[in-house]
């Protein structure tokens, strides 16, 4: 006899084959030792057990680990240079094991990046995290360390000059381009275009920006140099234009079309009569290439808030607040009058020159890396000296200095240069030294102004670019889990309905905190669907986890379903889950001499029916049975 106590609803899913391995992929290469392991689900896997070795024969195990969702990253057992075979099997909730998977290998290539010295003075204060660089000297290479200067990820892919903080990468190939920590060029821009290597970010709108060279013809300035360009025939009188200057646009790019949309014509809005008459180095420059140097622009920031850039111009010892769209000059800030770099400056007392990586922080201060190139003859000292400035920009014409710190002699860096403020307060320096040099370093600065940590280039012609405190090489690693995944008792997989409620969960395991997207949609053809089309956004801190709910009306019998889910950020990381289902609504707490399960229901509705593939069957209308409920009355008056 049957007892109608309750509903349940199974969802049965085809599209899905049973603990596959997907990262790292059979056979590939890697460029990096912290790695990421992902496989599929399987049905009624509480936990799964994770196996590596360096030998096909699991003689030797160097990872026997259990993971409860379906992703797993380990950064402490991989080397350069070695092939490792992993295997995995699930773990039921009885305490049972599963059959293992096939066996999958993957490789990791060499180490690409020149030796390093490190020094850790307080490992307590370090901020968590690894560090990336970019390298031209020696060699081109892009590397990621740990705090003992371990090499962890590389690339010669693109060449590094901005890490945002949801770790998106972008700089330049030949084109200004955006990468990942996968080696995949993501964007770049338009062929042909002669890009400049300093700065190329994407803006608040989704859009690209960037340094592209301008040039208008100019006169020779008057100097030590003078007699040297009179004697190659030029007038070099200051008055004559006879040589080009070359000047930087920022130009941005339509995310979609790369179609220029917008840019900002230097030659239009600052004077040709303001330019650096100390550093010699733009007019020896302009001898062995053919154009005067004038701007070197070499940063920029776009804040959204505000609709303003602000821009570091390297040659003028000028940082640029500019108007967007409009892209006129609010300020200037730079040197005083005499120093022949402009007459309207602010801020003229922070005596800053040559300077690099202007941003603004969240407080609205602005930091940047103030490499000093004329500080002997700024300040009347024995040395140069290079300093980091955090400075307030009051009424867009006075400044207030918040914080600053000298770097020692022997860190002096005359050229390149960054600065990063990190969560606990501490900032990222990388200062190229004293030339080139094995001072080239990159370090921790406490709150108490102290160096905490320092790696230094063992390779004496070393030069880096930029340097990047990062919480992980993974940015697009997160994990989705269907709650209730089972199978039914031959062995067809399905989720479990709990109070109509299909639930996911979704795991953060990049280590950024990430806003995510997902499109959850029934794609019954039907004019009515069991589930309503939803989609949304949600952010997740590192390592959180969130759950996903959509509610079932149970007025339909079958349809498909659709989950697309990605970090915003990461969209080439998306995960599409596509799944057949049918809904089998039966009155539950089956107690019957005669019936075992649901399946020997089906089994005797189909002799009953005559239907040959019940399970395939949507629209039940024969002989006055019209849905399931009317099926289950029918088998229990029988039984009765």
């Amino acid at each position: 006899m049957l007892n109608y106590k309750y509903f349940f609803t199974f969802i049965i899913l085809f599209s899905y084959s049973n603990a596959e391995l997907i990262k790292p992929a059979n056979g590939e290469e890697l460029s990096y030792i912290h790695i990421l392991f992902e496989w599929d689900q399987e049905p009624d896997a509480i936990n799964y057990n994770i196996q590596v070795s360096n030998q096909s024969s699991f003689n030797s195990i160097l990872i026997d680990i259990e993971e409860s969702s379906n992703v797993y990253i380990n950064k402490n057992v991989f080397d350069w240079d070695n092939t490792y075979y992993w295997r995995l099997r699930t773990i039921y909730s009885d305490g049972s094991y599963g059959q293992w998977s096939e066996i999958s290998y993957f490789s990791i290539g060499e180490k690409i990046l020149t030796n390093l010295d490190v020094d850790i003075y307080n490992e307590d204060l370090i901020q968590d995290g690894l560090v990336m660089y970019s390298q031209f000297s020696p060699y081109f290479a892009v590397g990621v360390i740990d705090k003992w200067g371990n090499e962890i990820w590389n690339t010669q892919t693109a060449y590094m000059n901005h890490i945002n903080k949801y770790g998106q990468l972008y700089g330049v190939n030949g084109q200004g381009v955006k990468f990942n920590f996968h080696h995949d060029l993501l964007w770049e821009t338009p062929p042909g275009t002669d890009i400049d290597s300093h700065e190329v970010k994407q803006i608040p709108n989704g859009n690209y920006m960037a340094f592209v060279p301008t040039f208008q013809l100019g006169p020779i300035a008057q100097g030590p140099w003078t007699t040297l360009f009179q004697n190659l025939g030029y007038a070099a009188d200051g008055i004559t234009n006879e040589i080009p200057w070359m000047g930087l646009r920022i130009v941005e790019w339509d995310q979609y079309t790369g179609e220029e949309v917008w840019n900002w014509e230097p030659f239009e809005h600052f004077t040709m009569t303001d330019y650096d008459i100390y550093e010699q180095g733009g007019w020896w420059g302009a001898l062995f290439d053919g154009f005067f140097d004038w701007m070197h622009s070499n940063a920029f920031h776009f804040d959204a808030e505000e609709s303003v850039i602000y821009v570091s111009h390297r040659h003028l010892s000028r940082i640029s607040k500019i108007s967007y769209p409009d892209g006129n000059v609010i300020w200037n800030m730079g040197l005083p009058e005499e120093y022949n770099t402009g007459n309207n400056n602010i801020c003229t007392d922070l005596l800053f020159s040559f300077q690099h990586h202007i941003q603004l922080l969240d407080d609205g201060d602005l930091l940047f890396f103030d490499n000093g190139n004329l500080s002997d003859l700024l300040f009347d000292e024995q040395f140069r000296t290079t300093r980091i400035r955090r400075i307030k920009v009051l009424n867009d014409n006075s400044c207030e200095t918040v914080w600053q710190y000298e770097l020692p002699p022997y860190l002096f860096g005359e050229g390149m240069g960054s600065v990063q403020l990190l969560e606990n307060g501490n900032y990222m320096i990388y200062t190229y030294g004293n030339g080139f040099g094995s001072d080239c370093s990159i370090f921790e600065l406490d709150q108490n102004d102290e160096i905490i940590w320092k790696v230094t280039s063992q390779n004496p012609n070393a030069a880096w670019y930029r340097a990047y405190k990062i919480p992980s090489i993974h940015p697009d690693a997160f994990s989705v889990i269907a709650n209730g995944y089972t199978t039914l008792d031959n062995d067809t997989p399905v989720i479990e309905f709990d109070n109509n409620l299909l639930k996911f969960t979704i795991y953060n395991k990049s280590g950024y905190t990430l806003p995510y997207k997902f499109i959850f949609n029934d794609l019954s053809n039907d004019d009515e669907i069991m589930f309503e089309n939803e989609e949304g956004e949600f952010l997740l801190s590192p390592y959180e986890s969130t759950e996903l709910l959509f509610s079932s009306n149970n007025n339909m019998t079958t349809t498909n379903i659709s989950l697309d889910i990605w970090p915003i950020h990461h969209s080439y990381g998306k995960k599409e889950l596509l799944f057949s289902i049918f809904s089998n609504s039966l009155f539950g707490d089956i107690n019957t001499d005669n019936m075992i399960n649901i399946l020997d229901i089906v089994s005797l509705v189909n002799i009953i029916l005559g239907i040959d593939d019940f399970i395939q069957s949507a629209d039940l209308n024969q002989d006055g049975i019209s849905n399931i409920l009317d099926i289950v009355m029918l088998v229990s008056i029988i039984l009765s």
